[in-house]
């Protein structure tokens, strides 16, 4: 009797150990022994109710893309020597065919490896691509070409144990050390007196061409005007010769009827011919 009453309470001690725990859809699941000559030992399972007896684990890895946004900063040095720290988010999903192999690597869940190894492989490689570039070189363009690099370094690390980079990001503005500050015032400084410069010189070029070309147009129409004149005055001389009759008929149109009341030695009284 006492031995029955001795099972019942280990049971209902054992039952009271283990419970239900669930697998959501888009996640993959692993159960992890605890104790035991099979500890670590995993077997994955899928979306629904999973039994979780007292010396079992269940860890679950979401198989959609996650984002991640870290708080701190990461810090890098470039080739001359200059540090600089950048926010970055990164982009990144679990291979579901290898939520086994990812366990083994890590030995803990999604949230924990984004946490510190997933965050500690992206300082790495920024720190290792960064000292080959220069600050000026990172500064005029280089921000994408180091983002970039970095990508394809973690991904070729990552990629084979079950986690695969998507995209990395930079997240607001760089933190620059105050010299390198003022030397980019500077030179954006420069760069504006330099555009302006430029700007006042197109004017300058403008407002002469449409002095020039003022100029050619008023030269364009007294030439036009002289030509339609001498033109005009060669029509009418080759009338005149062709018909004389009409400077007598201008000369009857303008006289008044008047002979001249003073005339000088020799000269004589105007007269028309009249047939």
């Amino acid at each position: 009797m006492k031995k029955g009453i001795i099972a019942l309470v280990i049971v209902a001690s054992m039952t009271m150990l283990t419970g239900c725990e669930y697998v959501k859809p888009g996640e993959v699941g692993i159960k992890v022994n605890k104790l035991g000559d099979d500890k670590g030992v995993g077997e994955v399972v899928g979306v629904g109710r999973q039994w979780i007896g007292w010396n079992t684990t269940l860890y679950t890895f979401p198989t959609f893309k996650q984002m991640k946004s870290y708080e701190d900063a990461f810090n890098f040095q470039m080739s001359d020597g200059t540090a600089i720290g950048y926010h970055i988010g990164v982009t990144y999903k679990v291979d579901p065919t290898k939520v086994t192999t990812i366990f083994q690597t890590y030995r803990k869940g999604v949230d924990d490896i984004t946490e510190t190894d997933l965050k500690q492989k992206i300082a790495d490689v920024l720190i290792k691509q960064a000292s080959h570039m220069t600050t000026d070189r990172f500064i005029d363009g280089g921000k994408t070409e180091l983002l970039d690099n970095s990508l394809k370094a973690i991904q070729t690390e990552m990629g084979p144990v079950g986690i695969q980079v998507l995209s990395l990001s930079w997240m607001g503005k760089p933190e620059y050390p105050p010299s390198v500050i003022e030397s980019i015032n500077a030179k954006v400084t420069a760069n504006q007196t330099t555009l302006q410069r430029e700007q006042q010189v197109k004017q300058k070029e403008a407002e002469a061409n449409m002095v020039r070309a003022q100029a050619a147009g008023e030269a364009d129409a007294k030439e036009t005007l002289a030509k339609a004149d001498a033109e005009s005055i060669r029509i009418r001389g080759e009338a005149l010769r062709q018909n004389p009759e009409v400077m007598q008929l201008e000369a009857i149109n303008k006289w008044n009827g008047t002979l001249p009341q003073y005339m000088t030695s020799g000269s004589s009284t105007p007269f028309i011919t009249v047939k």
